[in-house]
């Protein structure tokens, strides 16, 4: 398999959020940088209890993390690299990135 830049990477993350609904991707940026704004670690856990209540949902699930990743792009976000598992009962508590407001 051939390597992959982070630049096409990127490209392929983008592509996916850009598939998803897009009152999703509006609704789940905000919750983004509300929970940035408290000042505390969060994960993608915390960005789905803030907008699962609001019943607004995508097709593209996986474009959380690209949601992430442009929020981090943009110098919303940033991570030390730590990983604690998912409390998402349909997550299965796989590991999830550990995010902070980016300083």
């Amino acid at each position: 398999m051939d390597e992959m830049t982070i630049d096409e990477l990127e490209g392929i993350l983008d592509e996916v959020a850009e598939r998803a609904n897009e009152e999703w991707r509006t609704v789940t940026a905000r919750a983004i940088q509300f929970l940035a704004g408290r000042g505390q670690e969060f994960t993608a856990d915390d960005v789905w209890a803030l907008i699962e209540p609001m019943g607004v949902t995508t097709h593209e699930p996986n474009a959380m993390g690209a949601m992430f990743n442009k929020a981090r792009r943009e110098g919303v976000i940033e991570s030390d690299g730590l990983y604690r598992p998912s409390c998402r009962r349909n997550a299965h508590r796989r590991m999830v990135r550990v995010w902070r407001a980016a300083k």
